[in-house]
């Protein structure tokens, strides 16, 4: 059941970029497949390690990894970005521009790692040590998003690194006993992806 209900974030973008071409109806479909299950067959378990395993050295520390993303990608854009039309041309053609593009900006910094913590580290969680499958499968749906903005070896990068930070998120959960430490770095991984797309 776990294995096929990751599924849904690679369906949700697939129907939302590339049929519909719209973020909003990706990251709608996307939140709507998982808030369902969540609702369905988590029935609350994950919820509830929201507020639990807070460790405030781990916080700042794994915050500021995240703050990272910033300076990185803003270095390195002129040398990931595929194709001549530049990043708000093609945020534009799905839909992001305005208010519109405002509005997303907000909810994908705060709901949008709420809710994939809940899904990714909550519900398909595990206590296992190494990179397992829902990791993978994490870094994943990803690249069906950035492929439509960044090259092709950077897109085995980012895998990379989204797979390994999905693992990490795991793992601190599972040895933490919740899901506090995830969700406030991944608020801010989002928020720094978020603020780079915006100076970009």
């Amino acid at each position: 059941m776990k294995v096929i209900a990751a599924g849904i974030p690679y369906v949700a973008v697939l129907i939302g970029l590339y049929i519909l071409r719209s973020a909003w109806a990706a990251i709608g479909l996307y939140h709507f497949g998982i808030a369902l299950l969540l609702i369905a067959d988590d029935k609350g378990r994950s919820l509830k390690k929201i507020r639990s395993g807070y460790n405030s050295i781990i916080t700042v520390a794994s915050c500021g990894v995240c703050v990272l993303i910033v300076p990185t990608i803003l270095v390195l854009w002129q040398y990931m970005q595929s194709g001549e039309a530049s990043l708000k041309v093609k945020l534009t053609d799905l839909g992001l521009q305005g208010t519109s593009w405002y509005f997303f900006m907000v909810y994908f910094s705060t709901v949008q790692p709420f809710l994939e913590e809940l899904y990714w580290r909550g519900y398909l969680g595990s206590k296992q040590r190494y990179l397992c499958w829902s990791d993978l499968a994490f870094g994943g749906y990803h690249m069906l998003v950035l492929v439509w903005f960044i090259k092709l070896p950077w897109l085995a990068v980012s895998f990379i690194v989204l797979s390994i930070a999905a693992w990490a998120w795991r793992y601190a959960a599972g040895k933490l006993g919740g899901l506090a430490v995830p969700l406030l770095s991944h608020i801010v991984a989002d928020a720094s992806i978020i603020g780079v797309a915006y100076i970009l």
